[in-house]
């Protein structure tokens, strides 16, 4: 797999500590619709895209633009 490929994939571990957040964190946004589905590559490996998690940085910082540090994951 050459690297470009494996850097534009994230697992959920990474995104535990990009966000600092625990797994089940991850998955109760997923479940909720509030954070991108992650993809099954195989029975046991579950990643997220890249692009997918950005889209949903750009939207959230939009959402928070007034200023709401209330705001809920």
């Amino acid at each position: 797999m050459s690297r470009e490929l494996y850097e534009s994939y994230k697992t959920r571990q990474e995104l535990e500590e990009l966000f600092k957040v625990s797994r089940a964190t991850i998955y109760r946004w997923v479940n909720s619709g509030h954070f991108p589905k992650p993809i099954h590559l195989g029975a046991n490996m579950v990643r997220w895209k890249v692009s997918d998690i950005e889209a949903w940085i750009v939207i959230r910082e939009a959402t928070n633009l007034g200023g709401d540090s209330n705001a809920q994951s």
